[in-house]
């Protein structure tokens, strides 16, 4: 029987050698799990969040100003540096498309394929609805300037 640990190392595999080079297709740097791309009127942030009890992890994306943020205590953090932890308002990749709060299970094998690289490719297939919702900005976030 496989182990959580050898299940998360296989998803963190699948997503470095499957969603990661998509990633860099469409203009994003950064380093697993923080992703971020560079945009005139804003930054497009990725973020990956794996569960600690259980086999299962979040990509939240967000949109930050181009010239970083400043956190209610004072501290700026740089363009370079932000990602979608930093910010207020995010989305769970999936969840517009499945109408709930999104998680990406991998704690089951399945019959005819690699869990893991389904679900790395799942990122892929649900990629349209983080376009439309960096683009929409819905939160207003590329103007949350630094003071």
């Amino acid at each position: 029987m496989i182990t959580g640990k050898e299940r998360r190392l296989l998803m963190n595999e699948a997503i470095k050698t499957i969603a990661v080079p998509f990633f860099r297709e469409q203009g994003f740097k950064g380093s697993f799990p923080h992703f971020r791309r560079m945009k005139e009127d804003r930054i497009n942030l990725i973020t990956f969040q794996f569960s600690l009890s259980s086999p299962r992890f979040v990509v939240e994306i967000s949109n930050c100003s181009p010239k970083g943020i400043a956190r209610p205590w004072g501290e700026v953090v740089k363009p370079s540096s932000c990602t979608a932890h930093d910010m207020y308002k995010r989305l769970r990749l999936g969840s517009i498309k499945n109408k709930t709060d999104h998680w990406f299970d991998f704690s089951k094998d399945i019959l005819w394929g690699n869990i893991y690289r389904k679900k790395a490719k799942e990122i892929i297939n649900l990629w349209q609805e983080a376009e439309n919702w960096w683009g929409e900005d819905p939160d207003n976030q590329r103007n949350e300037m630094v003071p």
